[in-house]
Formats: C-alpha cells, structure tokens, sequence
C-alpha cells in the first residue's frame, strides 16, 4: 500500500504565462482583488492554468516532476488556499508586501481548496513556506500537527511548528531548499526514483 504523500508551498512570482499578456488585455494585473475574479477569468480564460503548471518557480518544476504521487497545496498571495490543480488567472501579488486584510478577503472570496485541505489525512507531509507565509498558513489552518502522521518541513531556522511528529530540514538559500524537496520526494514516490535534476 502506498503513502499518502502532502505537499504545502508558497506560490511563485515567476509564472508560465507572461504578465504583459495579462496587462495587455486588462490594462492592469490582477493582485489581492480577487473580488473580479469572475470578470478576470471570463477575460483570460485562455491564459489560466492549473496552479501547479502556472507557478514556475524552481521548486514548481521539481514538483511537476512528481506531481502523479504527491497531492500539493499552495498558500497564493491571491487565493488564499488551492490545490495545485485548481485553474487560476495569472496575477502579481506577494504576502510580504499586504497586511492582514488580506484574511478576510480570503474568508469572502478565496480559500477555495481549504476543506479539502483539512479534512485530508496524509501518512507524510512536507511544508516549504517561507517565514511570511508560514505566519498565514498558521493563522488560516488551526492544527497544521493534525495533517499527517510525519511532517517534514523545510524552513531557513526557528521552529514555526511544535508538534511531536515534525522533523525539521533547515535550510541555507534557495538551492539548499529545492535539494531537499528533491530529496524528500524521491524518497516518497519510488515509482520516479530515477529523477534526476
């Protein structure tokens, strides 16, 4: 019987589509408005994509890799909560430059996967989030301890969760952080254990 394995990850300035595209067409980039989200899809319904596709960072394209064995969530500036195969609209907005305001617009608006989210009970977890969102997932999701049976996270230092199944990967930069990620799910998903960067 395989594991059931949990990715949670920050979204990704970087995205598959270009922004000009986007600013183009609307004359402006969706940010933390997400109240428009209705009329910004029905314009750009040819640029969505599923989350895990849209987000190009580095550490999205090591997860794509992985992507029929793992289940992945990502806290987005824009969204709140959502699955990585959740289609969204390409937008430009980042945790660390709003304020808490943001919370309630998510409870109105976003947050769409969060149920899913809490309700799931994964054999192995693994956090990468960044300090700024880490604060936020904390606040948006009650018992983090309670998602899975081992919790890995990867983190630069401190220790944002106390819970007695959590193991600890501190990290240096960014390469360092993608390294592990790489690592932890060629130990999770035998079936691609031929990856290679």
């Amino acid at each position: 019987m395989s594991r059931r394995v949990l990715v949670i990850i920050n979204c990704s300035r970087r995205k598959s589509v270009r922004i000009e595209l986007v600013k183009e067409r609307l004359g402006l980039v969706p940010g933390f408005d997400l109240e428009r989200e209705d009329e910004y899809e029905s314009a750009l319904s040819d640029l969505m994509r599923p989350a895990l596709d849209m987000y190009d960072g580095p550490e999205f394209r090591i997860l794509r890799r992985f992507r029929s064995c793992v289940d992945v969530f990502i806290l987005s500036a824009r969204y709140g909560i959502i699955s990585g195969e959740r289609r969204i609209i390409p937008y430009d907005a980042y945790l660390g430059s709003t304020n808490e305001t943001v919370l309630s617009k998510w409870m109105a608006y976003g947050n769409p996967d969060m149920n899913e989210l809490v309700s799931g009970r994964w054999d192995y977890v693994i956090i990468r989030l960044t300090k700024t969102y880490m604060r936020y997932f904390r606040r948006l999701v009650h018992d983090p301890c309670g998602l899975g049976s081992e919790i890995h996270i990867i983190a630069g230092k401190g220790r944002d969760l106390n819970c007695g199944n959590v193991i600890y990967h501190y990290v240096r930069g960014p390469g360092d952080s993608q390294s592990v990620l790489r690592r932890l799910l060629a130990e999770t998903c035998p079936s691609i254990s031929n990856y290679s960067k």
